[in-house]
């Protein structure tokens, strides 16, 4: 059974929550205007994405030439071999041994949650789910929805604070200190001798950031800051590094403010530069005399989980008993739906209070301050409960709970 409308009444945070909790295996097409993202869910977790207008840019050929993976000569041997024989491109990069199977996977999973994190951006548009059987490639890596959920959420809740540093593609950067003589000098320590060869193994790991010993300085910095910090020379700009670093548009951005705040590089303005190329996701617009999207962006985050809970049972189609009603806010919601429903909104309250610390210096007193800064709606402090969810300011932080009833 098909599960279809617009991402007005239904966002795309809680399409992936109601395939994500339910388990359920298919397609997802989302569709814009000329635009179509076709997401493939193996028992609830993404396997792939595919987009009809994926630029040239960013298929997996482009992607594996900017980062300097491969040569041209190489990508147009495969792509010449691709036309002959039929068969993938990957398969026929690691059979020619232009390419190992781990950085193919990696890279394949990048330019997934790439596509997918576009979608967060979305305030309009169709969408229609099909439950259909999905194949499923040996050593294929599955991504859990909540945690695309979950990175979704904070990269549109941080973006606002990370364009007050990266304010277009084109910029680049000058080194200010030595990372590893500081780092060294925080743990008493011999620096590290940074060589030409990077390895960017972890890129694709864990993308934590890492504690800075003694000095205060080097708090936010990890792996993923170094990663960016040794790609950064002359007339390199902000897309360059983005390519080169395997990291993804965001967590590359986010990265350079960490440098940026620790005053271990220098952010040299764009002026009338243009950019390397064009961004890939939207966090920022690289286009000349383009700009932020402010509202857009806070937005989307805010209205994320605001499905609204009357469509709570026609939804729950996918399912194929028909779950326990309680009375809820609009009307009567399935209990599962609205344990979810719940869960998202308790995540996306706690973002917007980081979002009002980070803006104010502290926590508010009430959630009613988060509608008075226009954070939230009065409905978000409640939904989908008649009451208010249980906040309290607290000396190491705050305590929230959701309602009673």
């Amino acid at each position: 059974m098909a599960l279809r409308g617009t991402l007005k009444d239904f966002g795309i945070a809680d399409i992936f929550q109601l395939i994500g909790h339910q388990g359920k295996t298919g397609i997802l097409a989302v569709r814009n205007r000329d635009q179509e993202v076709k997401i493939f869910f193996k028992d609830g977790s993404v396997v792939r994405s595919e987009s009809s207008v994926r630029q040239k840019r960013d298929l997996l050929g482009g992607m594996l030439l900017r980062a300097e993976v491969l040569r041209e000569a190489q990508l147009a041997d495969a792509l010449e071999t691709q036309k002959k024989t039929l068969k993938r491109l990957g398969d026929i990069l690691i059979a020619q041994g232009a390419l190992d199977a781990k950085t193919l996977r990696a890279f394949a999973k990048l330019q997934t949650t790439e596509t997918i994190y576009q979608l967060f951006l979305w305030d309009a548009g169709t969408y229609e789910f099909s439950q259909t059987e999905i194949e499923t490639d040996d050593g294929v890596e599955l991504i859990r929805s909540e945690s695309i959920l979950m990175e979704g959420f904070r990269q549109v809740d941080e973006w606002p604070l990370i364009r007050r540093r990266i304010t277009g593609y084109g910029m680049t950067f000058e080194k200010r200190e030595d990372l590893d003589t500081l780092t060294a000098a925080a743990s008493h320590a011999e620096p590290v001798k940074e060589t030409d060869d990077l390895d960017f193994s972890d890129a694709f790991g864990d993308m934590g950031g890492g504690g800075g010993g003694g000095n205060a300085r080097l708090k936010g910095i990890g792996q993923n800051e170094r990663i960016v910090y040794q790609l950064i020379i002359a007339d390199r700009d902000v897309q360059k590094i983005i390519d080169l670093s395997r990291l993804g548009e965001f967590e590359t951005c986010k990265a350079l403010v960490a440098l940026i705040e620790a005053e271990i590089i220098l952010a040299i303005p764009e002026g009338h530069r243009r950019p390397s190329a064009d961004a890939t996701v939207g966090g920022i617009h690289a286009k000349t005399g383009a700009s932020w999207l402010p509202a857009v962006t806070r937005g989307i985050l805010y209205l994320a989980l605001a499905g609204t809970a009357g469509y709570g049972a026609w939804h729950f189609a996918l399912s194929q008993q028909t779950p326990a009603l309680t009375r809820g806010l609009e009307g009567y919601v399935a209990a599962d739906v609205q344990v979810v429903i719940t869960h998202g909104q308790l995540g996306k309250l706690r973002h917007v209070l980081e979002v009002f610390r980070a803006e104010t210096g502290d926590y508010p007193a009430a959630l009613s301050d988060l509608v008075d800064a226009k954070l939230l709606t009065p409905r978000d402090i409640h939904f989908p409960w008649h009451q208010q969810y249980y906040y309290s300011r607290q000396a190491s932080g705050y305590e929230l709970l959701r309602p009673f009833y």
